[in-house]
This record gives structure tokens, sequence and C-alpha cells, in this order.
């Protein structure tokens, strides 16, 4: 091969590098496939081609290729981790766990593959051999290297009630190279230091969900200290706080302050020091003129008003465990009384027109959040329905925050933070929990919200 010819390879893949670490997977792709075509030998090329297609949920293609490099290449760890992480996401749980410890049987160093198959236990609900797992990573690993393994650890110390280890192991994830928050970052750490008469800068992180729920804890320190509050959040969401007595800020701006701290540090640093969660707070106020329009808009639904979502962001990590198809819904539907409005926008949308009954189903999707403020609309429609039904994604959160009657329909092992949710304690005083008994089994709880909405 001329010098001019490996010059042009060089160049695609750092092309599809470039695309592949900004997340543009269907363009990392085009250049991995082709280099694939050239050098189907090259095991770097065959890592990135693989991921590039379990990032854009093409898991087919992304199985064949890597039973296909299984074969070529058996000492590959790497090539059995993913291909685990492929089976794990179209719900064969055991089977990834087969893939994840064959990794690990080559590689018994192998972090990433410790934190799988720890997970893939906790997904099972099968906590001792999660622990298990995780504690043999945890002996094995040199802890200068142990980050990513707490991490994923403390989704089981949630879940088993360990709270304070969990908390504790969850901070681990502010150690990841990708991390970028904190980078370069010149003031103190707030761990729970007096605040009177101080500055703290909070930052926003993870999803809208994690913003919405969570910030109710800015409102918990600005009544315990005479603080001034600087909250640095996506310019979308600015105009869910403007009544509250917090500077609010975007992304590009850097202020001077005493101490700063991550919004999801916060639940941590309260419960240390006190033993306690916060109850919700209602701080989202719906736009007045918004919400009277909508009401206008709504008054010729006779009966009662229902919100339903049944799609989350595809890009989240989990989606495919919390998502629920629309035709999955259609038995509700037979409530003759009840008004369902879809407040799915985005992907998700395309589903209505393949429902048999989408008559029944009222949609405003190109009316909804037209403006540059996030969910302005939806929040004016939420205030003027009876209840929400959503899958756990961003909406329940906002609907819930404002008292509005919601019920979450979760899955087997859902996110850490609805383990908090204890007979003592809810997040949330209008949200009501119906969650999967069986692995990817959405037909029970359908049924439980179909005669819970026949007494509606």
């Amino acid at each position: 091969m001329s010098e001019n010819s490996i010059n042009k390879l060089k160049q695609m893949f750092e092309k599809g590098l470039f695309f592949f670490r900004n997340k543009k997977f269907n363009e990392a792709e085009r250049y991995f496939d082709q280099l694939y075509k050239i050098s189907k030998n090259n095991e770097q090329i065959i890592i990135y081609l693989s991921s590039t297609y379990i990032n854009t949920k093409q898991y087919l293609k992304a199985e064949k290729l890597l039973l296909e490099a299984i074969q070529k290449f058996k000492k590959n760890f790497f090539f059995f981790n993913r291909l685990g992480q492929v089976y794990y996401e179209i719900g064969q749980t055991n089977k990834a766990i087969e893939f994840y410890n064959l990794s690990l049987n080559i590689e018994p160093n192998n972090i990433e593959a410790y934190c799988n198959v720890g997970l893939a236990h906790l997904r099972n609900a099968e906590y001792s051999l999660s622990k298990e797992i995780f504690e043999k990573g945890l002996k094995k690993i040199s802890t200068s290297e142990q980050g990513p393994l707490l991490y994923a650890y403390s989704y089981l110390l949630f879940s088993t009630g360990q709270f304070e280890k969990g908390f504790t192991a969850f901070e681990e994830r502010k150690n990841n190279k990708n991390y970028s928050l904190l980078k370069n970052l010149k003031i103190d750490e707030w761990k729970g230091q007096d605040l009177n008469n101080k500055t703290i800068l909070i930052f926003s992180e993870m999803g809208i969900g994690d913003i919405i729920q969570f910030s109710r804890y800015l409102f918990e320190i600005k009544n315990k200290y005479s603080v001034q509050i600087i909250f640095k959040i996506p310019k979308k969401l600015h105009h869910l706080f403007k009544d509250c007595d917090f500077e609010i800020i975007g992304p590009e701006k850097m202020p001077t302050a005493d101490y700063y701290q991550c919004l999801m540090s916060l639940p941590g640093i309260i419960y240390n020091k006190e033993k306690k969660f916060i109850r919700n707070f209602n701080f989202i106020k719906p736009n007045k003129k918004l919400s009277n329009q909508w009401a206008k808009k709504l008054n010729f639904l006779k009966g009662k008003k229902v919100g339903l979502v049944w799609q989350g962001n595809p890009t989240y990590g989990k989606d495919f465990m919390r998502s629920i198809s629309l035709q999955n819904f259609e038995k509700i539907f037979d409530n003759s009384d009840i008004n369902f409005i879809s407040l799915q926008k985005g992907v998700g949308e395309e589903q209505i027109k393949k429902f048999k009954t989408r008559n029944k189903l009222y949609e405003f999707s190109d009316e909804l959040d037209v403006g540059f403020n996030a969910f302005e609309d939806t929040i004016a429609i939420l205030s003027n329905i009876d209840l929400l039904v959503t899958v756990d994604t961003s909406l329940a959160h906002i609907a819930s925050t404002m008292n509005i009657k919601t019920w979450l329909l979760l899955d087997y092992s859902p996110d850490w933070r609805w383990h908090f949710q204890k007979n003592s304690f809810n997040w949330y005083d209008t949200l009501e929990i119906f969650k999967q008994t069986k692995i990817f089994s959405w037909k029970e709880v359908i049924d439980q919200i179909d005669n819970r909405l026949k007494t509606l």
C-alpha cells in the first residue's frame, strides 16, 4: 500500500473518530464502515464500527460483526464485552452476563466488564450476585483505578438501602475523564460548610428530569442559610426559575463564588448531615396566558382529561428499559368517558399513525413548545388535565413537581432514585408508581392502569 493510500486511511479514521467522540454516530458509521470493507482484520476499526451500530441501535448488525470478530480474535476481551452489551440492550440479560463473564475470563482486570456484570445482575434484581461481582472487582482493581467501578456499585448500594455508602460511591462520577463540568475550576467544593453570607455556584448535570427533581435542594439550602445561589443550567430551562431567589446563568458563563457543588451531590450532603431526603417543592408556575389559551382549546373535551407519554429520549442509554410502544396502551382506550391527550413530542409521535384507535388520542404536537422555552406549552396543558400517565421521563418530574396527579410506569429494575421511595418517604405527594413484576413485561402494568382508569 502506497504512502498516499495509508495517509487517506488515517484521515478517514480520524474523521470517523471525530464524529464518534462528538456522538454523531451515523456520520461516524460511514467512515468506519468504509474502513472495515478495506481492512476486515483491523481490531480497532471493528471496535468503533460495532460501537456505532450499538449507539444507533442496529443490534443485529452489531451482533453479526462481533460474532465474526470473536471467531477471528478469540482473545480480544473487548469484543466479548461489547457483544454482552448488545444482548443487555435487547433484553437478553442472562446472555449478556455470559459474554461479560467470558470477557472477564480473558482479562481479569477488565473494569468495564465488572461494572457490566454487576449492573446486569442488578437488572435481574439478583442483589447478592451483583454484590459478589462488585466486591470481587474492588479487590482485584487497584484503588487508584476503582472510580468507574465504585460509581456503578453505587446503584446497587442505593437499591439495597445503603444510602450513605451509595452517596460516597456516587461521587466517583466526578473523577471520570469525560466529566467536564469541573475542568480547571478553582473554587472550593461545598461539602456542608456554613454558607451564611457566602456565594455558592451549583452546576446542573445529567438529564432534565434530574434537574427538575433535585432543584428542591436549592430551596432547602436557601431556607437554611443567608446565601447567594448561582444556578448554572441550560438556557431553555431558565424560565422555570424566573420567580426564584437565585441567579440563573447559562452554560457559557463562569462567575466567581466561594463554593461550588454539582446538583446531584446535594442529596448526599444533606442526607449525611441530617439523615433525611427533601420532599417536593413546587417551583414551576404555568404561564397564565398560555394556560388560559389551552383551557379554551381543550374545553370541547367533556369528561376526564388524561395526558399520555410512552417514549423517552432514545439517546438515553437505558431507554430500551423504560419506553413502551404505544400499541401496548390499546386496551386503556376502551374507557369511553376518558379523553386521552398525547404529550409526546418528537421521537414516538410517528407511532400514532399506526395506532388503531388514534381517533381517540388527541394530538397537538405541532403546537407543543414551539418557542425557545422548553415545556412551556406542555406545562400549560398539564395545568388543565386531571392525570398524567407516563413512562420515566422528565415530564413525570415536571407534572409531579406541579402537584399534578401522575401515574408513573416503571420497569423491573428502575433508576436508583425510585429505590428511595419507601412507605416513610415519597419524592412527590401526587405520584403513584406502577412497576413491572417481570423483565420487559408491561402487560400487568397496563392492566393495572386500565382497572384504575375505570374508577377515575
